[in-house]
């Protein structure tokens, strides 16, 4: 299955996002990971990011690719 990954400012964000995308019918998993700068949560969502991306724009949340 395709995935594609967008890091999340905060726990908040990321969470925000999981559910718009349930609500519009796309599974995704927030993930809390560990880098060099300390944590940071982020997205994993399955689906074409071409079509998610956009959705996501308009309720604030950027597609920033990793």
């Amino acid at each position: 299955m395709n995935f594609f990954i967008i890091n999340a400012r905060s726990m908040t964000q990321a969470e925000k996002a999981r559910l718009f995308l349930a609500r519009n019918g796309i599974r995704s998993v927030v993930q809390r990971t560990t880098g060099k700068n300390g944590c940071m949560f982020t997205l994993k969502i399955f689906g074409d990011e071409k079509a998610v991306c956009p959705m996501l724009s308009r309720v604030g949340i950027s597609c920033d690719i990793p």
